[in-house]
């Protein structure tokens, strides 16, 4: 084995080296740190056919050899960083096979120190996670063109995002397409960015066919066409030139079917080598291809609702819903603007005169003139309500009077209602677009609160709300400052609100919530106070004072030989993934003597999004050491079938905004899922904010046993609760 200028001692420590990598089946290399270039001094068998390299290849070199196009250089100065430092330290970079193919590489540092023989070597573990990149980037990609879809977006754009996201995982200068066919069996392009202008064009319109192509083979046959090497292969024999010309020398082609298993397109990729496939290639593009489907089967879906959400059909003016979404999506600009609502007090008159259609009639009029005036610049216009326009401009603060003023000099002209042209009377309430003030439905109530001061006044009238954003960001200052001493002198305390069984309505057990006094602020909410803490770093010490004060209730009850009940205790995300949350919570158990069962851990749904397999790593840690644990607000963020599966909960609690509105079809619908689902995978589904007789009806009748809410208990001080 070549040697990097190493003298005996360094010899007798890669001698070791060697001997551990036989047994060592994880691919590692070994890298000198104290030579500028951190040369690999010795790489193992698993390293060689891992990345297709011989050590006479490898050692000596430093590790950028692997890099390539697709390689993130700030990834690689932080490996840099850590071996010059010493530090360890875990990454993940795409690295390349000698033979091109890029793949996710996860690189473990691990300083290796021998101080009586003053060496020092760096240990760089190193794991093909292709796989696991390629599953997390279809959930990704999944998601992804969901929102698209719920955006609006356009499919050519989340088709192409697809295909650039498969182009990631393959040689460099892979190329990806999406044909779909259309009823009279043509090509249509849904998405070959990449592909030349040439392509495209020739491809518009092309009828299908299996003489012409591996995408029209794979079309009408409706199974994979893999064409390894354009120039050996007989469906290809006469267009060598043009594949020539487009630097192409494998295709590989997989049909797109429809719900119906009816083949609607197919999906491509093109090579710049020849190139053969893998079983797990096969398996990704068909998965790409079912994600394509789904963006080609749902997009058309969402054309026809959105149209039917965000268009009011009797103005055609766009909705409240339309408006409020869009506002959401603009304002991530960071722009200047204002949001207004414009009102004219003659719409009920002429509803009431000359009928509702006249009303819907006005409001597109006085739409129209809204989109036409004030110039150029962003600006959405929308019917928030029958008597009630809104409207958002990106207009800079210092030309929003003018701007406002060329708005009610269009609305000034009169109106023609049947016979009569009727001069309106018209009113605005305006809320100021500030870097400070970001929030849509904030600036809606603002808006709208000012348009209730305009009404007041007598005649046309336009009023500005007056800003308390300065005063809330003093009052979150004052809550942050005040925060880190309320923990030194344990001024939070805990209260519990009983989970009941909504058939009898007896006690099961309780839920811990945080409540804060300061003797200067007064009464904090929690909906303040706790994501003050998050913000603060203070979250972890916040949710251990409650712990604690959870066991120590728990211990008093077991002292006095009372009944005890499992006490659920909400845990963030930050706490829940720091490496010191199981040992403390085992620890804290041992020190007041309280069974582990009498403890459940809340968290979020939103966990198993971050980080799904170091979730269920603590998931299995509390299992094991015996606490109980619950997904808190199920259905309110990125709720995955898969990842509930994975993770060895017991409950999941359905969150008071589904039973709130209960009344609405689409909710109940919502909460009996829930219900099935939990029923289905052997969990408990707890409801909550039950607070009234006809909720507890409806629960029950859908299957839940299992409630908190005012209708039974108020969250109580310890010692109140103490009394159950």
């Amino acid at each position: 084995m070549h040697q990097y200028e190493i003298q005996e001692d360094r010899k007798v420590i890669i001698d070791w080296l060697r001997r551990l990598g036989i047994e060592f089946h994880t691919s590692f290399v070994v890298v000198n740190p104290e030579i500028s270039e951190h040369p690999i001094a010795y790489a193992n068998e698993a390293f060689f056919e891992m990345t297709g390299y011989t050590e006479e290849e490898v050692i000596g070199r430093n590790g950028k050899f692997l890099h390539g196009t697709k390689t993130d250089a700030n990834t690689g100065s932080q490996i840099r960083e850590a071996t010059a430092s010493a530090q360890p330290g875990i990454f993940e970079i795409v690295n390349y096979r000698k033979d091109g193919t890029p793949f996710w590489n996860e690189i473990t540092v691990q300083p290796l120190a021998f101080p009586e023989k003053s060496l020092r070597y760096i240990l760089m573990l190193q794991r093909d996670i292709s796989d696991r990149r390629r599953a997390e980037t279809l959930i990704d990609l999944q998601k992804e063109t969901y929102k698209g879809i719920e955006k609006g977006h356009v499919l050519g754009m989340l088709l192409q995002n697809i295909c650039e996201t498969a182009e990631s995982f393959f040689l460099d200068g892979v190329r990806c397409t999406v044909l779909l066919v259309d009823e009279a069996k043509r090509f249509q392009v849904g998405a070959a960015k990449s592909m030349p202008d040439e392509f495209t064009v020739g491809m518009r319109g092309l009828e299908v066919s299996t003489d012409l192509s591996p995408c029209g083979a794979a079309y009408l046959r409706q199974q994979p066409v893999i064409v390894e090497d354009v120039a050996q292969d007989a469906l290809l024999s006469g267009q060598q030139n043009v594949l020539d010309r487009f630097g192409i020398k494998a295709i590989w082609s997989v049909p797109i079917f429809n719900g119906k298993e009816e083949a609607i397109g197919t999906f491509g990729i093109y090579f710049p080598a020849v190139y053969k496939p893998s079983e797990k290639d096969l398996v990704f593009m068909e998965e790409i291809a079912s994600i394509v489907s789904l963006a080609v089967k749902f997009s058309r879906q969402q054309e026809e609702i959105l149209r039917l959400a965000y268009i009011d059909e009797e103005s055609g003016l766009p909705n409240r819903h339309y408006f409020r979404t869009e506002l959401k999506e603009l304002l991530k600009d960071g722009k200047e603007g204002f949001v207004a609502f414009i009102s004219a007090d003659e719409f009920i008159k002429i509803s009431d005169q000359y009928g509702h259609r006249a009303g819907n009639d006005l409001c597109r009029e006085l739409g129209r003139r809204l989109v036409l005036a004030g110039g150029a610049g962003e600006k959405l216009v929308a019917r928030f309500s029958d008597s009630r326009l809104s409207l958002y401009s990106t207009i800079p603060l210092t030309r929003a009077p003018e701007f406002l003023e060329d708005i009610l000099s269009s609305l000034r002209e009169p109106v023609s209602i049947g016979e009569m042209d009727l001069f309106l009377t018209v009113k605005v309430g305006v809320a100021i677009v500030t870097p400070a003030q970001q929030n849509a439905e904030e600036l809606v109530r603002c808006a709208d609160s000012a348009l209730s001061k305009a009404k007041e006044r007598v005649g046309e009238a336009v009023c500005y709300f007056e800003n308390e954003q300065d005063e809330v960001m003093m009052r979150d200052l004052r809550v942050a400052n005040a925060l880190t001493a309320a923990l030194k002198r344990k001024e939070i305390s805990v209260f519990l609100q009983p989970k009941v069984a909504l058939e009898s309505r007896d006690i099961l057990g309780f839920e811990a919530l945080a409540r804060w006094k300061s003797p200067e602020l007064g009464d904090i909410s929690p909906a303040i106070f706790i994501p003050a803490a998050e913000k603060n770093g203070k979250i972890r010490q916040l949710e251990q004072h409650v712990i604690e004060q959870v066991l120590a209730w728990l211990k008093k009850r077991q002292e006095q030989e009372l009944e005890l009940r499992q006490v659920a205790i909400n845990i963030s995300a930050e706490h829940f993934f720091h490496h010191s949350f199981v040992p403390h919570l085992v620890d804290e158990t041992k020190k007041f003597g309280v069974d582990p069962k009498w403890i459940q851990l809340e968290i979020t749904e939103r966990i198993g999004v971050v980080d799904i397999d170091t979730a269920g790593t603590v998931f299995d840690q509390l299992k094991k050491y015996g606490f109980a644990t619950s997904i808190d607000d199920f259905g309110t963020g990125y709720s995955s079938l898969s990842y509930l599966q994975k993770l060895p909960v017991e409950e999941i609690k359905i969150d008071r905004s589904f039973v709130s509105n209960m009344e609405e079809h689409g909710t109940r619908a919502v909460i009996r899922t829930i219900i099935q689902l939990a029923d289905n995978l052997g969990l408990r589904a707890v409801a909550e904010g039950v607070e009234t007789e006809n909720d507890r009806t409806q629960l029950l009748e859908m299957g839940c046993t299992i409630a908190q809410g005012f209708l039974f208990h108020r969250p109580m001080p310890l010692d109140e609760a103490h009394l159950l």
